[in-house]
């Protein structure tokens, strides 16, 4: 929810502001997980945090206090992830790479946090942001390539705006 919701206010913003950014994102959440809510306000002033930093925060998140942990970086579990890719994403939501960059440099499940901080950005940002050595490579497990995925993506959109 965090994450569509995230989406939704990036196409929808011509500039994003952190606090009215996860402040509406806050209240979204609330309605369904209060404690989640909690953590996106305290995101406010996390973001303000150098990556090294942030992520010893971030990555205890939502956690038991007693809670022992064995990885780097950030984990596989929900709330660090989501809290880490709305990290990356506000840190420089006016630059892809460095949101991708930032979603991956302090490793953990990598692959998560790069694919939903950067989906946030591209909503933003639109497909001429995305680095077109990267949108290149783009496919569907080898069988669509971008165009049929664009396609696919203005295909959803007509059925939505016929709603």
């Amino acid at each position: 929810m965090a994450i569509a919701g995230a989406v939704a206010i990036a196409l929808q913003s011509e500039i994003i502001e952190t606090e009215a950014f996860l402040g509406q994102l806050s209240e979204w959440v609330a309605e369904v997980d209060s404690s989640f809510a909690a953590l996106l306000k305290d995101l406010i002033e996390w973001v303000k945090l150098p990556p090294e930093s942030a992520v010893e925060l971030i990555s205890r998140a939502g956690l038991p206090l007693n809670y022992q942990h064995s990885w780097q970086g950030i984990s596989p579990f929900v709330v660090g992830s989501v809290l880490w890719s709305l990290y990356a994403f506000l840190r420089t939501p006016q630059d892809y790479w460095e949101t991708l960059c930032t979603s991956i440099a302090v490793g953990g499940d990598v692959d998560t946090t790069a694919a939903m901080a950067c989906a946030i950005s591209g909503a933003f940002l639109g497909l001429e942001a995305i680095p077109k050595q990267l949108t290149e490579l783009l496919n569907d497990r080898e069988t669509w390539g971008l165009g049929e995925l664009m396609q696919l993506a203005d295909s959803c959109y007509q059925l939505k705006m016929k709603l």
